[in-house]
């Protein structure tokens, strides 16, 4: 689970940052998306869901900035209408983190995300990894799901606390 959480870590940051004079990300469509996602040979795929609204995104992009800022040496990006390719140099703790990415989509109904990473030590043995991320536009966020929460399929949306008196 830790190796899937790192390899996802890094297709996160290979994809949400990027100089910001460059190139502006697309943001997700507001509403609730759900995504699946795949690392390593084998392994079953992790589907959640999450609700977003365009601060949520806003929000993301300036942490995931901030995070390659301090992980990456190298994070270049290139944008040619609905695909964008991008390849990263990262440090996460003692590993070195290289990637190459390629995410495709409209990002108002889906996009998929693949990328290709190589630990240097190899994590957990494993000196090399596919991420994939597809994911889709569901429709509007459930009753009481805030933006940035997520969830599991076929799992009830956490109740929202009523106000203190």
């Amino acid at each position: 689970m830790r190796f899937v959480s790192l390899s996802l870590v890094a297709a996160a940051v290979a994809l949400a940052t990027l100089p910001a004079q460059a190139l502006e990300l697309p943001k997700r469509k507001p509403g609730l998306w759900e995504m699946k996602s795949t690392s390593g040979e084998g392994a079953p795929p992790m589907v959640m869901q999450q609700c977003t609204d365009e601060a949520f995104e806003t929000q993301m992009q300036k942490m995931a900035l901030e995070t390659s800022k301090t992980m990456c040496s190298k994070n270049d990006m290139k944008r040619e209408g609905n695909t964008i390719t991008g390849s990263a140099e990262c440090k996460m703790g003692s590993i070195s983190v290289t990637s190459k990415s390629v995410a495709t989509g409209d990002f108002t109904s889906a996009y998929k995300v693949v990328v290709n990473s190589t630990f240097n030590p190899p994590m957990m043995g494993k000196s090399s990894d596919t991420s994939v991320i597809e994911a889709r536009w569901v429709g509007a966020c459930a009753p009481g799901q805030k933006p940035g929460m997520p969830t599991m399929p076929n799992m009830p949306v956490p109740a929202t606390p009523a106000p203190k008196k």
